[in-house]
């Protein structure tokens, strides 16, 4: 009997806190998750850089995205994003230095070229998304991810 009880009133605590809008969600589909960065194109040269060996992501879930080099070359940030349709938009880059006083904001883009990414303010072309993978356009590179 208890246990029915207990059901019950967990499953009463869930239906408030949902018709609450206590629990965010995240219209992102297939974008959300832990992305490694295996390719960078240079459309213009048609150079390609293989990153498959290297340990550098993006992470996405929400409303934020992180870079991160888990090989600790590059220093981690974060970014506000917008996704509709095929476009992905970054922007309001912060440092990550959550051990150091909290996040700082970005004023220099040219720290951000290891991961794809060539400005404060970056849109994307989404020429391809699945559960697996991605493939990202801006106007100077192609940038492939793999889902981990």
């Amino acid at each position: 009997m208890k246990k029915i009880v207990s059901i019950a009133l967990a499953s009463l605590v869930m239906s408030v806190m949902i018709s609450c809008n206590m629990f965010e969600t995240s219209d992102n589909g297939d974008l959300d998750g832990f992305w490694h960065i295996v390719k960078i194109d240079t459309l213009s040269t048609g150079g390609t850089l293989d990153l498959s060996k290297k340990y550098l992501f993006w992470s996405v879930q929400h409303n934020l995205l992180i870079t991160d080099d888990k090989e600790g070359f590059y220093q981690k940030y974060l970014f506000r994003f917008n996704h509709a349709g095929d476009s992905l938009t970054l922007f309001e880059p912060y440092e990550y230095s959550r051990d150091s006083g909290g996040d700082v904001p970005l004023k220099n883009d040219s720290v951000l070229t290891a991961y794809g990414i060539n400005s404060l303010a970056e849109a994307y072309y989404v020429e391809y998304l699945s559960g697996s993978k991605m493939v990202l356009r801006s106007k100077m590179l192609r940038v492939c991810f793999k889902k981990i």
